[in-house]
Parts: structure tokens; sequence; C-alpha cells
């Protein structure tokens, strides 16, 4: 998943310096770039919470391991 946001992030970057150099920003290439940025928020934004709920999970689990640790002790 990092090496798609990579790509997608360095598609984007040299599409604005084309057209930055070649004839400027219009509203179509701000369109592009601007789609480009927040489905890569909302790519990383959800994986973060998908991060999030494997962590609490494995807290839970680990809370629950204590307990039975502490039972068999």
């Amino acid at each position: 998943m990092l090496g798609i946001r990579l790509y997608i992030s360095a598609l984007t970057l040299c599409f604005l310096i084309v057209v930055i150099t070649s004839r400027g920003l219009g509203v179509l290439e701000g369109v592009v770039i601007s789609c480009a940025l927040i489905y890569l928020i909302l790519d990383a934004r959800e994986e973060l919470q998908v991060r999030k709920a494997d962590l609490r999970l494995l807290q839970d689990m680990e809370q629950h391991l204590s307990k039975l640790l502490r039972l068999n002790s």
C-alpha cells in the first residue's frame, strides 16, 4: 500500500511541475491535483483507523491473556 501512495504522490508532483512550467495551473489541473491529494488523505485516514482497531484488539487480547496467566499461576 505504501508503494501505491508513493507512486500517486510522485505522479501528482510531476504533473504539478509539468503543468506549472508549461502553461500555468488551470481549473482542470487544479481539480486533478486536488482529487489525488484528497484520495491520499482519505486512504491514509482509513488505514489509520484500521490500525487503531487492530491495536485495540491486541490490547484486549493481552488483557485476557494476562488474566489467564494469573489464574494459572
